[in-house]
């Protein structure tokens, strides 16, 4: 799975529906003021939730949505890839198939169970760098089912997994890593970023789907200890959103989950700050592949870090469409690139900042690394002004409120404020609190983290290496073999 973020909304005027739910006006018209200016004047409308604490250390979110009757069941892990030991790379992943193989009482995988009594979902599992969890929808009516089912597989996860089972996962897993990274134009280059990012060791330097060689090795045995611990109730949020009542799925969680015992306290690992000593420029070819892509990443801060905000203003300042310095000069002023991204990728204990160019056809990588630079080292006397904060605030105060327009979506929101802050309406807050930062919090970011120590990534058609950026400078070419094997016709 790609590292976690939310694109920066495009601009747009913000529709009145829209409006009325982020200022909470109760249907009453805001009138002589331009909708960012009413947007800014208020504070974002947490959602309403009930927290349900179990002595097992379970913790319950209940969001009530009477509009139809349906409702999602959002159980999440806090286990992802960070957590794999040396060695056993992968095995948060393989956790997740195999937690879905079925449970005691259960004698067929969760899916087909959740598909037989009206159940839908986008993926039904996932697994990131820092958290898994379990997603469904279904009738209302049919909450009581999934709480059991989910209860089931808690109380004794892993039950039913065998070595043929173990077997039939890791073949699941071989497939979905060739779809989705070794069959993708240049889908290893998550996982190649990251590996320069952060060195051996660190949490992140994995992502949650690498290289196969670890799993081949693993064991029913290995369960035990890589999946296991991390599977009670102690490590685990359930996130409820739908047409329910908070009181009555009180009495069924202590019901189905109450008597679960809790598990051993869980060591987390460290993540220390990593800053590169200097620049790296590293090549990858791909075969299939038509068009090249220039990459440039910086390690920064996690989620909780008070950097955070300055570094996601920053990355809206770069490239809001239509705005944006970068996205401004490279699109519509010199016409080179056809796509300019600025993200910041955001994980638990640490984060990326990346620039991502896509060129123009004949366009030169070269000129395009030297206008990033030539932007990027103009911010210390050029730094961000107030309108360019107040659009930020604006557009990201509009993408909170309808970023939540699913039920899926609130149950994940709640879920992830909850683990990763120990408060589930943590965006709501870091939406008002984003608007007390200043230029000079940015400055102070762009000093800190966005140094000469970075990344820089030339992805190119495989054999166009004259299409690299700055080819003079030293490169190492970072291609795995499978980048470059001959195409297969259909």
């Amino acid at each position: 799975m790609p590292l976690l973020a939310r694109r920066h909304a495009p601009a747009r005027t913000i529709e009145l529906t829209i409006l009325l739910a982020l200022l909470g006006t109760g249907g009453r018209v805001v009138h002589a003021q331009r909708p960012d200016a009413a947007a800014g004047a208020s504070s974002l409308r947490p959602l309403a939730y009930t927290r349900i604490a179990l002595s097992n250390g379970l913790i319950a979110l209940v969001n009530e949505d009477h509009s139809s009757p349906l409702v999602v069941v959002d159980v999440w892990y806090h286990v992802g890839s960070k957590d794999d030991k040396p060695g056993r790379t992968g095995m948060a992943h393989l956790c997740e198939h195999l937690f879905n193989e079925g449970s005691p009482n259960l004698d067929q995988t969760e899916k087909a169970f959740y598909n037989s009594i009206g159940g839908t979902s986008p993926h039904y599992a996932a697994t990131t760098e820092d958290i898994t969890h379990f997603f469904i929808a279904v009738p209302s009516n049919e909450l009581e089912t999934v709480l059991w089912a989910e209860s089931d597989r808690m109380a004794a996860p892993f039950a039913r997994a065998d070595a043929k089972q173990l077997s039939g996962v890791r073949e699941v897993i071989g497939q979905e890593r060739d779809r989705n990274v070794e069959n993708f134009p240049f889908g290893v280059a998550r996982e190649l970023a990251v590996a320069e990012l952060f060195p051996v060791g660190h949490p992140y330097h994995m992502t949650p789907l690498p290289p196969m060689a670890d799993l081949y090795s693993a064991t029913i045995d290995d369960l035990e200890t890589s999946c296991a611990p991390y599977y009670v109730p102690n490590d685990a949020v359930l996130s409820i959103s739908g047409d329910v009542n908070a009181s009555v799925v009180r009495g069924l969680i202590q019901k189905y989950f109450g008597g679960i015992p809790r598990g051993a306290a869980i060591a987390r690992p460290s993540a220390a700050p990593v800053s590169l000593t200097g620049e790296k420029r590293v090549v990858l070819e791909d075969s299939r592949a038509n068009q090249p892509r220039l990459q440039i990443d910086w390690p920064v801060v996690g989620f909780s870090h008070p950097d955070r905000l300055a570094l996601r203003a920053l990355a809206s300042a770069l490239s809001l469409n239509r705005f944006g310095r970068l996205s401004t000069l490279l699109i519509n002023d010199r016409q080179l690139a056809t796509t300019v991204s600025v993200d910041y990728y955001d994980f638990e204990k640490a984060g990326v900042f990346e620039i991502l160019v896509v060129p123009r056809p004949g366009a030169s990588m070269t000129t395009i690394e030297t206008l990033v630079d030539s932007v990027m080292a103009s911010l210390p006397s050029t730094p961000l002004t107030a309108r360019e904060l107040e659009r930020f605030n604006d557009y990201n105060a509009t993408s909170a409120v309808s970023s939540l327009e699913t039920r899926f979506a609130r149950a994940d929101t709640l879920a992830h404020g909850e683990i990763f802050a120990g408060d589930p309406v943590a965006y709501a807050k870091q939406v008002a609190a984003a608007r007390a930062v200043s230029p000079s919090d940015v400055q102070r970011a762009i000093g800190r983290y966005l140094t000469n120590g970075r990344l820089v990534m030339s992805l190119v058609p495989a054999g166009k290496l004259d299409l690299i950026s700055k080819p003079n400078l030293p490169f190492r070419n970072v291609t795995p073999p499978s980048s470059v094997r001959a195409k297969v016709a259909p």
